[in-house]
């Protein structure tokens, strides 16, 4: 297994409020995009990664992985409403846990996974976005997605609320598999044709900085961050 990961604070943004974690020995990979108030973003994503980094070493279920979830959504919610400065902040969340032949992934908010088997690229999670409930509706098309106005209103984050209602689903991994984990800063630069491309013709390390790079291109208008998980020589 080869992992790599990179953030980028992009062109605009003065401050970074993404944050990963690649724990490669234990199989965890964790992604998070914050959000809200002074300093709330980086606090909320920071805390999420560290947080449900060291729930989910010990994980060995899908309720493991739901419950370390959960509470860290309780924790972030509860700091939130002690501390007048970090109201209403939360964060996207992007998780990958290898355990044993099965490969678990949870996703919150509008960052994404993708995976790329066979030379075919997907995206294993759906984003809980209002454009995408009203793509999902027939009100608008995907293309008229891309460009609405409304594009980053999410539906559901990590710490917003006191509980949070999160999927865990799970695949059974092969060799030769290659998994992307990304916030929207490089899902709404590139079309999903190109991040496709690079991850077929090159390693871990050099797919994310030339995605990274690729985002800064143009235009870097968020946080740019990136994980790729490639499963070589097996998964542990």
């Amino acid at each position: 297994m080869i992992a790599y990961g990179a953030t980028n604070v992009g062109k605009i943004r003065k401050n970074n409020e993404d944050a990963y974690l690649i724990c490669q020995d234990e199989g965890v990979f964790i992604l998070a995009d914050g959000m809200g108030g002074h300093k709330g973003g980086e606090y909320a994503s920071a805390m999420a990664v560290e947080a449900l980094g060291q729930s989910l070493k010990e994980a060995q279920s899908p309720g493991d992985i739901e419950r370390a979830i959960q509470e860290v959504n309780g924790k972030i919610f509860e700091k939130a409403s002690q501390h007048e400065e970090l109201s209403g902040m939360g964060t996207t969340l992007s998780v990958v846990d290898l355990i044993g032949p099965e490969l678990y992934f949870a996703n919150i908010g509008d960052s994404r996974i993708y995976q790329l088997r066979g030379g075919e690229f997907s995206q294993l999670t759906k984003d809980d976005s209002y454009v995408n409930y009203l793509v999902d509706v027939g009100a608008i098309s995907e293309a008229q997605a891309q460009d609405h106005p409304k594009k980053n209103v999410l539906l559901k984050a990590l710490g917003t609320t006191e509980e949070v209602d999160v999927l865990i689903q799970s695949l059974a991994w092969k060799e030769g598999d290659c998994y992307l984990l990304c916030s929207d800063g490089l899902s709404n630069m590139l079309p999903e044709e190109e991040m496709a491309k690079i991850l077929r013709e090159m390693d871990p390390q050099r797919a994310v900085d030339t995605l990274i790079d690729k985002a800064l291109d143009s235009g870097g208008k968020d946080n740019i961050t990136v994980i790729v998980l490639l499963i070589q020589g097996g998964a542990q």
